[in-house]
């Protein structure tokens, strides 16, 4: 099974604009900021090439270990191509990508800031692309 991995870096606060993440509203009407690396394009963004297989994405939460993943929810036109199983810790996800047809979607990781107990969204693109 073809896998790949993408990192997900996670702030208590906004970002400046300019700083490369983006700002998100947590549970709490906190502003926090998130940074995906990795994935097919180096931003946690996954291409995949359809009747390749199924494709795992492993995705790890690389920051304060107050930070861990609430859970996953997924949107688009490939949904039901898309689901999750818990990583290997509380800080990774591994989102499974049928790759059926073709189509883009979203995969949402929610995280968990366990010192303020509140919860906030983060989410790049899956899309499967013909052969």
């Amino acid at each position: 099974m073809p896998s790949i991995n993408v990192g997900l870096d996670c702030r208590n606060w906004a970002s400046s604009g300019s700083d490369g993440y983006t700002s998100t509203t947590a549970s709490n009407n906190a502003v926090y900021s998130y940074k995906y690396s990795g994935g097919t394009d180096g931003n946690g963004n996954v291409d995949d090439t359809v009747g390749t297989g199924n494709l795992a994405i492993t995705v790890t939460i690389n920051a304060d270990e107050r930070y861990v993943v609430n859970g996953v929810s997924f949107t688009g036109d490939i949904e039901s191509q898309l689901s999750s199983a818990p990583g290997n810790s509380p800080t990774s996800v591994i989102i499974n990508d049928s790759d059926s047809q073709t189509g883009s979607g979203y995969y949402t990781v929610s995280v968990r800031d366990t010192s303020a107990n509140c919860t906030f969204p983060c989410d790049p693109t899956v899309t499967n692309k013909p052969r």
